[in-house]
This record gives C-alpha cells, sequence and structure tokens, in this order.
C-alpha cells in the first residue's frame, strides 16, 4: 500500500471504524448487555462417550455429502514463539502431531466411517495463506484428495490510532493491516469462491472450528440431527464454565422466550455478571461458547449480502491492542468481526452442551497444559473400557483407531494391561 492515506481506497472504512469507536467510548459499560438473559435450560445435551450411530438422519444427511468441514486456521504461532502457522504446532502428547494433521486425521476416519469425500474448506489470512498450503503440500494432504481441500484467505483491516483514526504505518511505508477476525469467514466465502466451490458439490451445512482446538467436534451426529430437526440456520456447541471471570464468550438468550441467541464475548461482560449466582448457587451465565458451530450455507450468503448493501449493519469489535508500527510497538484499534456475530439474526439456533473434556482443549500460549488435557481423555477412554493404565503414563489414541470412548472399548479388551511411561494407539 502506498503511504499516502489519499491513495487509500478504503479510508472511509476508517472513518467509519473510528465513529463506531468513539461511539462506543460515550456509552456506557452495560450498553451492550441490553437485552440479554441467561441460557437456562434452554440446551440439549451431547453423549459424552459415543459419536456414530446415533442419528439415522444425521448419518444420511452427511453420506448424501451435504455437510461440509471449514477449519478457521488464520492464526499464526507468535505467541507460542514459532513464525509458522499455529496448525502446524505440533500439540499430541506423544508423537507430536500438528493440529492440522490431528484434524484431518479426524476427517480421513470420518470420510471412511460414511463413505463419502468431505471436502474441507481452511480459512487462512494474508500472512499464514501460502505456508499453510506448501505445509499440507509437503505433508502430501496427510494422504487424502487435494481436490477435497479449499484454501482462502480472510481479509484484512488497517489498525487506527485510538486518538483520531488515523492509519498506522510500518517499517516500508505500508499501512499496518491485519486479519478482519475469524467472523470474515461470512465475506471471504464470497469473494473466495468458497461459497462457489460448495453449491457445486451439494453442501448445504457447514461445521466450523478453530484449528486450535484440537478435539473440536466435527459433524457429531447428535449436534447435526438437533440442527436438522430444528430447522436451525446457526447451531453453538458449549461447556460449562469453570467459572465467572474464564476467558470465552458467553451464550445468553437474546429474548425471554429463548427464540434468539447470542454470544457476548467475555472482554464485553461486566465481571459482576459473570460471577452472579442463580439461587441454587451456580453461575447464572454458566455457559461458554467454544467455537464450534454448524451454520446453513444459505443463511451466511444471505449475511454476506447484507453486509455488502448495510456495511453498518454488523458492527465490528474494536479492542485496543500493540501494533509493530515504524516507530516500534504502539496502542492501535484492532477491528475485527467474529463468526458468532451473526448467531442473533439466526432462525431456530440451537444450543448443544457438551463435557469440556470430550471436547475443549485449546491451545493459546502454553501447549503443555492441551497435551495434558489430552493425554487425560485417551486415558479415561482406555479405563473406562476396563484397561489398567499407569498412573503417570502419556497415553495418546490416534484417530484413526479411535474418535471416542466407545470405539476404544470395542477395540481393547476389558483387563489389558499397559505398561510404561508411553502409550501409543494408532
Amino acid at each position: 500500500m502506498n503511504e499516502n492515506p489519499q491513495k487509500y481506497d478504503e479510508r472511509n472504512v476508517c472513518a467509519a471504524l473510528f465513529r463506531q469507536f468513539q461511539e462506543a467510548g460515550s456509552r456506557k459499560p452495560d450498553a451492550l448487555l441490553n437485552g440479554i438473559w441467561p441460557l437456562g435450560d434452554a440446551f440439549v445435551d451431547l453423549p459424552r462417550f459415543q459419536i456414530f450411530h446415533l442419528s439415522q438422519r444425521a448419518e444420511e444427511f452427511i453420506r448424501a455429502g451435504k455437510a461440509g468441514i471449514v477449519i478457521l486456521a488464520g492464526g499464526m504461532g507468535s505467541r507460542l514463539g514459532r513464525l509458522e502457522p499455529k496448525g502446524t504446532f505440533p500439540i499430541t502428547p506423544v508423537t507430536g502431531k500438528s493440529l492440522f494433521q490431528v484434524h484431518t486425521e479426524k476427517i480421513a476416519v470420518l470420510r471412511r466411517h460414511y463413505g463419502v469425500n468431505i471436502p474441507t474448506y481452511i480459512m487462512t489470512n494474508r500472512v499464514s495463506h501460502e505456508p499453510t498450503v506448501e505445509y499440507f503440500r509437503e505433508n502430501q494432504w496427510f494422504g487424502l484428495p487435494e481436490k477435497d481441500f479449499f484454501f482462502f484467505p480472510q481479509g484484512d483491516l488497517p489498525a487506527l490510532n485510538p486518538q483520531d483514526g488515523s492509519v498506522f504505518y510500518d517499517a516500508n511505508g505500508n499501512i499496518c493491516v491485519g486479519p478482519d477476525g475469524h467472523g470474515g469467514l461470512i465475506t471471504a466465502l464470497q469473494t473466495s469462491g468458497a461459497a462457489d466451490d460448495m453449491r457445486a458439490r451439494g453442501i448445504e451445512t457447514i461445521n466450523t472450528f478453530h484449528v486450535d482446538n484440537p478435539i473440536a467436534l466435527v459433524l457429531n451426529e447428535r449436534f447435526l440431527e438437533e440442527h436438522l430437526n430444528r430447522e436451525s440456520e446457526m447451531s453453538s456447541v458449549i461447556v460449562q464454565k469453570n467459572d465467572g471471570l474464564e476467558l470465552v464468550g458467553n451464550l445468553v438468550r437474546g429474548d425471554a422466550e429463548g427464540k434468539t441467541l447470542r454470544v457476548v464475548e467475555y472482554f464485553d461482560f461486566p465481571e459482576s455478571l459473570g460471577t452472579e449466582t442463580d439461587s441454587a448457587g451456580g453461575l447464572k451465565y454458566w455457559a461458554g461458547s467454544i467455537g464450534i458451530h454448524l451454520i446453513q450455507l444459505d443463511f451466511l450468503e444471505r449475511m454476506a449480502r447484507r453486509i455488502q448493501e448495510e456495511p453498518g449493519f454488523l458492527p465490528y469489535h474494536l479492542p485496543i491492542k500493540k501494533i509493530n508500527t515504524r516507530n516500534g510497538e504502539e496502542w492501535g484499534i484492532k477491528p475485527e468481526r467474529f463468526i458468532f456475530d451473526v448467531l442473533p439474526y439466526a432462525k431456530n439456533p440451537v444450543a448443544a452442551r457438551v463435557d469440556r473434556l470430550e471436547a475443549f482443549a485449546t491451545l493459546k500460549k502454553e501447549p503443555e497444559p492441551v497435551r495434558d488435557h489430552l493425554s487425560a481423555l485417551y486415558a479415561s477412554w482406555l479405563r473406562r473400557a476396563g484397561a489398567v493404565v499407569p498412573e503417570n503414563a502419556r497415553v495418546e489414541i490416534a484417530p484413526s483407531f479411535a474418535l471416542d470412548a466407545e470405539t476404544v472399548r470395542e477395540k481393547v479388551p476389558a483387563g489389558t494391561i499397559f505398561e510404561g511411561e508411553e502409550i501409543v494407539l494408532e
């Protein structure tokens, strides 16, 4: 980009973003929270130990090729001390398979089980796109057909000076920009041609999740059944929050009847509200959103059209973050959207609760807690099958061996004794 702001063809975007930032600063802190209610019991529970043979309708839907997968993988591993895309980070507790490999192996199991090609769409960003594609190429697409992968980058937005809305410049005189958040998926599907590809393949429902959660649910039959039966346009997986201040989004009702749902990010949620308890002493706002959704393609296309027609219809989140500029690190506004921002506009939304041990182990700054989580999960599957596992053993179960505890029970005879510090089943 040229250093001359007059040549920046989206300068009107900068002005609109700064106006929104100023308006947000003039609102009362709780203005965003008007008209929300605790989720209460407006959810369904997903089975803990079994993912297959739970729904004939879901099975038939997947076998018909109507389901696709979208992995939100724009992030880099900078907070982990790596310059590579975050999805390339080694995460399994014994063999060190990467996040991308784990997800791809899960998809391979689903393809074999249902006897159908399941296209996988991977959203990158401007910086991570080429390294991500090259990583898959070097690893020969982890054994899956190249034609069933579609890589596309999300958009960029300029960082703004919170004092006057001006842009920052890097050492080369270019405007400092950054990814537009995982909500950039809404427009990126259209501009990249990914939505057209989905349509051509007959895909109606997409399962989105973040690359940094190695045990994210992928086309869970019970979840998909609820989504289809209720004719939902967007459904979300939730967990019981560990505490009121846990750094996850808060899934809440947008009306007293629960006809609409929304997610309020933790940084917009007052501590007093997050820690509020009910008559039984439990958290009133207990439902944590973990970034796993089922979304109808036509719904996302409708949202993309509305964004194009009404640019201000879906406001941006405007956190203040450090920006690398030609003057060093400076504090700036980092505009972004989140995919759940469209949830309030979805008809018949479904909230599905899952046990967090089974589906939530997000990699942020430190890998060891995630590896410990995975090892504990896999050890629990073996012990549930009646196997004996040393208390301090590191356990890893490859997706090719089992995706759930029930499959482990079918394959590992009760009474099996495992020995050693490391146990790997593949």
